[in-house]
């Protein structure tokens, strides 16, 4: 009886272990933002005043997270094989989360009920503190 006890503390210590390094962060997309930039794709030709917003938003994660930002223009496919690519971190192009690219890319949490940003598939650091910027921040 007592090693099933000492198994079962010891199958508990694993799993307390395991959770720590939650998000896991496969591509160490927060620490390399950290270290060298942000790296934000921003579609042109999209609704100013959303764009305008999100590139706020962004600005204002990156200031609060000690991060530089850079931004690369290009169109929406580009940018989003970059995103799967893992070659950008964030793209703003007032998407909603509806959106049509939903199998490509992952997305944060709206930050006005409807628009979302896109970031790479896959759970990592850089999605959830992101999110919780924008859940402190939601208009």
């Amino acid at each position: 009886m007592r090693i099933f006890t000492h198994f079962g503390i010891l199958m508990m210590f694993v799993f307390l272990c395991n959770a720590c390094s939650f998000p896991k962060d496969p591509n160490n997309s927060f620490e390399n933002a950290k270290k060298s930039s942000l790296l934000i794709g921003i579609i042109p030709n999209t609704d100013s005043i959303t764009t305008s917003f999100e590139k706020n938003l962004v600005e204002d994660f990156a200031k609060e997270e000690g991060m530089q930002i850079q931004f690369i223009t290009a169109n929406e496919t580009e940018l989003v094989k970059k995103l799967e690519n893992y070659q950008l971190d964030i793209v703003l192009g007032g998407f909603e989360k509806k959106s049509n690219w939903k199998t490509k890319v992952g997305m944060t949490k709206p930050y006005d009920d409807k628009h979302v940003l896109f970031i790479p598939r896959g759970e990592n650091r850089l999605l959830f503190q992101l999110e919780k910027f924008i859940t402190q921040n939601k208009m």
